[in-house]
């Protein structure tokens, strides 16, 4: 998917849907064939969707994720592949399995490079490495996970230039929403933190994607001993959860932000290159604190940004 002018064989794209829930089947539809329409003939790609699929309380837990399999057939009948993880919306009772039989790659699929640990997978696809991240680890979890992606790469005979991380919790929370993946607070488990941000870029990563918090957030975090720094961001799905713009004190904050933006719906596109890494973002007005989805099918395009790879 993608700009044609873009797509070679070094050059491989990546469309990234920010999470949706069960509510908005018919927005919803519209909404996955928005990057479809822009080059349905583009080579290459894949569409990753960073967790709650299903609805908490609209669907029940088959019926939720079963009719998400059933959109992507759209994506199958152009050979495109779909991956997928779990949000807090598939983290209760009864969907773990569900998601396990209908969403984690297997090696019948001829998934290449395929490694599973519980729910958490990798997978290799052409010129990246792409690690899934289950929802709710713990910082000890969360520490052996990054250890297993770190391994993963040091005992492959070869492995691809990028390596990049999806999850569905955030790296950081803006003030006073306190959800992030280490718990209430930005500083939490702080030497937890600081081995998890070391092995991922001594694995290769620079760049991690999430969701769950309602809004477009691009932005670089360091580690808190700010040694390490990765890029990450935020997906921006259908509906707002009312939030601060993320302020934090300059002389504390580990957060610089690069681009933010609430009361969008979103659709992303990473092309990546050979050495680099181009970030699209296509957006479009919501309706505001509902999960309706967008005002109106036109998707406009947000500045691009590089992510940087040093």
């Amino acid at each position: 998917m993608g700009g044609r002018t873009l797509e070679n064989r070094h050059h491989r794209r990546y469309a990234r849907r920010a999470p949706s829930h069960g509510r908005k089947r018919r927005r919803g539809r519209q909404f996955h064939q928005d990057p479809l329409r822009r080059d349905p003939e583009a080579p290459g790609g894949q569409v990753i969707q960073v967790g709650d699929m299903a609805d908490i309380q609209g669907s029940a837990p088959v019926k939720g994720l079963a009719k998400r399999k059933e959109l992507n057939k759209m994506l199958e009948e152009k050979g495109i592949p779909f991956y997928a993880l779990r949000g807090n919306h598939e983290a209760i009772p009864g969907r773990a399995v569900q998601f396990r039989e209908l969403f984690l790659p297997t090696r019948k699929q001829e998934a290449k490079g395929l490694a599973t640990r519980k729910l958490n997978y990798g997978i290799r696809h052409k010129n990246a490495s792409l690690y899934f991240m289950d929802i709710d680890l713990t910082p000890a979890q969360l520490v052996d996970f990054s250890a297993w992606i770190k391994r993963n790469r040091n005992k492959a005979n070869s492995v691809p230039r990028h390596c990049l991380v999806f999850t569905h919790r955030t790296l950081q929370t803006p003030m006073q929403f306190r959800e992030c993946l280490w718990g209430r607070y930005n500083d939490s488990a702080a030497e937890q933190q600081n081995i998890f941000y070391r092995n991922l870029r001594e694995a290769g990563v620079r760049f991690v994607v999430t969701g769950h918090l309602h809004a477009h957030d691009l932005y670089t975090i360091t580690s808190p001993d700010r040694k390490h720094r990765l890029t990450s961001l935020i997906c921006a799905p259908a509906g707002n959860k009312v939030l601060p713009l993320p302020l934090l004190l300059p002389t504390k904050s580990r957060v610089k932000t690069l681009q933010y933006r609430s009361g969008i719906t979103a659709y992303y596109i990473l092309t990546i290159h050979p050495d680099s890494m181009t970030l699209d973002t296509y957006a479009a007005p919501n309706n505001g604190t509902t999960d309706k989805g967008q005002q109106s099918d036109e998707f406009k395009k947000l500045p691009s940004y590089r992510i940087p790879m040093d």
